[in-house]
């Protein structure tokens, strides 16, 4: 498994790859009071040992390796929470208000519309955005395992774009669904959207049939976003309407089951 441009030279290939071995993996869990500092160290001077000074500078260069004092602070500190073994967000089975969708003016519309909300079986809050990137995590995807990166990477590449088509499915073909979603540009780092710019990226596409509105005022943020403290998307919140109890919070490529066993206990 590789990340490297073409062309990478074959120097640069190997300590790519003792760098992901022998250092970010070999000590992403060791996080917080499992640190161990002098194994660390020894680590860190095998390494260099390894590979010529040249190569490494030429790696942090081109931005496939951080310099090692960043990189040794970023391990002490530990993935994000939501992304550590065993973590359920606060929200996990908990009622909440929900009176907020029914805001006038609250959100810019661009697409079919959440009333009706009330009268569905089963709400779907989806949080995402065409592009975004958030200079808070950009270095932990070189350091965490293939899943836990694969989640976060949805801060700034289009796995939002993935699930368009199963949201438009269940937007057509489950009429006790409500789908309801909110787009934020700045989502991690309070800019606004371009709402032009935005409604000209879903009017380009065939395959985003269902509610969608832009929450530049953070009121759906504030509402559900930040209290489930689950910072990544896209993000889906499963919401059973009658009791407004909060089934499921995850990566909307993965609700297909939690959706499923939603609606066999209604």
């Amino acid at each position: 498994m590789s990340n490297l441009p073409p062309n990478t030279p074959p120097a640069e290939v190997a300590a790519w790859n003792d760098y992901r071995s022998s250092l970010w993996q070999a000590f992403q869990n060791s996080y917080e009071d499992r640190w161990d500092q002098a194994k660390w160290e020894t680590a860190v001077g095998s390494f260099q040992a390894r590979h010529d000074r040249p190569v490494l500078d030429n790696l942090r260069s081109k931005n496939l390796m951080p310099a090692l004092p960043a990189l040794e602070t970023q391990l002490k500190r530990g993935p994000p929470p939501f992304l550590r073994p065993g973590w359920v967000s606060p929200l996990q089975g908990k009622q909440v208000d929900l009176d907020w969708l029914d805001q006038t003016g609250a959100f810019v519309h661009i697409r079919g519309t959440k009333d009706g909300w009330r009268d569905a079986s089963v709400l779907i809050v989806e949080f995402w955005a065409s592009y975004v990137i958030s200079t808070a995590f950009r270095n932990w995807p070189l350091m965490l395992s293939t899943s836990k990166r694969s989640t976060l990477m949805s801060i700034y590449i289009p796995p939002c774009h993935n699930v368009f088509p199963h949201l438009t499915e269940i937007a057509a073909n489950h009429p006790n669904i409500k789908v309801v979603t909110f787009a934020n540009e700045g989502i991690f780092n309070g800019a606004d959207t371009d709402v032009a710019a935005f409604k000209a990226f879903v009017f380009a596409r065939n395959d985003m049939n269902y509610p969608i509105y832009v929450d530049n005022n953070r009121i759906a943020f504030n509402a559900l976003f930040k209290p489930g403290k689950n910072a990544s998307i896209p993000l889906v919140f499963i919401i059973t309407v009658r009791n407004r109890t909060i089934r499921w919070i995850g990566n909307a490529e993965e609700m297909e089951r939690p959706l499923a066993d939603t609606l066999a206990k209604i």
